[in-house]
Order: C-alpha cells, then sequence, then structure tokens
C-alpha cells in the first residue's frame, strides 16, 4: 500500500435504512470508491430482524462496483434499559451522556451478556450474508474490557475504537484517527461540517485514516457535499483499503523488523 491508506466504513446496514444506503453507495460510485466496509446490525433497535428479510439479504449479496467486506455491528445497537444502576465509572457517564444517544449498546453489559449478543449477533448474520463475520465494531464505539477477549475466543480478526484498530489474534493495536459526522442536532451537523476537511488536512501525514459514515447523514444535503469533498480529498492522496489488508501489512511489517 503506498500513501495514506482510506479505510471506509457505511455504519448501521439494516433494512431500517435502505433508501439512506442507496444514497451512500451512489457517492461511493460517483467518487470512484474500491473498497468500503459495511457494518451490519441485526436486529436494528429490536427490529428489523436480516436473516428473515429474503429481499434485503438479496441486496446485500448484489455485486457492485467496488468491493464490500461486511462486519458484525453489535445486535441490537442501542443499550437497552434493564433497571440496573451503573456506578462503574464518571467516564461511563460522560461516555453515554455525550458520545452517543442511547446508542452504546456494549458499554455496560456484562460478560456474559456481551458473549450472547455476539453469539446471536453471527447467528443473525450468517443467515444473512451466508457467511461468519471476520469482524465486530461496537455500536458508537463504545466497549468494556469483556469485548475484546471475547472476540478473539470466537476468531473475529478486528475491531476498533474511536483512535485504533485492534488485531485481535495478534493482540496489537493500530493507531488510525477517525473522520465522521454527528446529524443529532443542527449543532453537531454544522459543527461536523466545519471539523470533517481540518480533521483530514491535519492528519496528512498520518499513514492510515478512517472515514465512517451513518445513514442519516444523507439526509442533509449540505453534509452529503462535505462528506463527499472529504473522500475525493483522502483518496487524492492515496487510496480505499479494507481493514484485512492493512492488518496484513501491519503482520508483514512485524516479521520483517523481527527477521
Amino acid at each position: 500500500m503506498r500513501g495514506r491508506t482510506l479505510l471506509l466504513s457505511l455504519h448501521d446496514v439494516t433494512p431500517r435504512h435502505v433508501r439512506r444506503l442507496a444514497r451512500a453507495e451512489a457517492l461511493f460510485r460517483d467518487l470512484g470508491v474500491t473498497h468500503a466496509t459495511y457494518l451490519l446490525v441485526p436486529r436494528y433497535h429490536g427490529g428489523w430482524p436480516v436473516e428473515t428479510n429474503a429481499e434485503f439479504s438479496s441486496w446485500c449479496r448484489e455485486p457492485r462496483p467496488f468491493t464490500v467486506h461486511w462486519c458484525l455491528h453489535g445486535y441490537y445497537h442501542e443499550e437497552l434499559r434493564t433497571g440496573r444502576t451503573d456506578r462503574r465509572s464518571l467516564r461511563t457517564w460522560l461516555q453515554r451522556r455525550f458520545l452517543t444517544a442511547g446508542e452504546g449498546e456494549f458499554l455496560s453489559l456484562s460478560a456474559a451478556e456481551v458473549g450472547d449478543r455476539i453469539d446471536r449477533g453471527r447467528e443473525a448474520f450468517t443467515g444473512c450474508l451466508g457467511a461468519d463475520p471476520m469482524a465486530f465494531v461496537a455500536p458508537a464505539w463504545l466497549f468494556n474490557r469483556a469485548l475484546t477477549p471475547a472476540l478473539a475466543e470466537r476468531g473475529f480478526a478486528w475491531t476498533e475504537d474511536h483512535r485504533r484498530i485492534y488485531d485481535l489474534q495478534h493482540r496489537t493495536t493500530i493507531d488510525a484517527p477517525v473522520i465522521t459526522w454527528a446529524s443529532r442536532t443542527r449543532a453537531r451537523r454544522w459543527g461536523s461540517i466545519w471539523l470533517a476537511p481540518r480533521l483530514l488536512q491535519r492528519w496528512h501525514d498520518t499513514p492510515i485514516v478512517r472515514i465512517a459514515l451513518h445513514p442519516f447523514d444523507f439526509d442533509h444535503p449540505r453534509m452529503v457535499e462535505t462528506i463527499g469533498h472529504t473522500i475525493a480529498a483522502a483518496l487524492c492522496d492515496g487510496a480505499a483499503e479494507s481493514y484485512e489488508a492493512v492488518l496484513a501489512s501491519a503482520e508483514r511489517a512485524t516479521h520483517a523488523v523481527m527477521s
């Protein structure tokens, strides 16, 4: 891989958002994107089951002018209220309050609950796509310490948070900052529109940059315009790749240093 590597991902892939996902795909085609990672939610907010929806399953398996790499993205994509009070840390409260609007599904689960959600998600993923997931991203990139060992035990190759990619089988990490947009409020939308191109410029010399998109971004034309400009600028400096290729390149580099 030469130049800067772009890891482009489309979050919250669910029957709930099919029309918005189509707008995202049209943008990818127009920009000449070659690789994108799609994050599948099996039971988005408790509904829209993916494995029993034949039309959606067919859509997922359609050929595209770019390569799609599929990833499991939680199970419900929302933090279910169980009546438990989480007193573990101020940090958890701050993450729940400011980084997401109830979407941090894996932030406060017990180890047993984490394993159960992963297993149920994997079964639905396989039913929809006909293949097992090799990667997992927690909704809102929020999770506790139970997640990574549970994923490694089940053979998953990688996961990620806001700052890095985790190679689960080799127990290493790769620094990779992420650019994303927030569409929840007008203030967040305009803040994202202002910030995204500046982050790309700030990280000009960073070898790997992630750009993560969400379906609701595509309800706002001004935001879509900025997303398109940001992706195009990133592609001018490098190329879109897959997470798997990035992990393989890092592993080769490690072996070269050790040999």
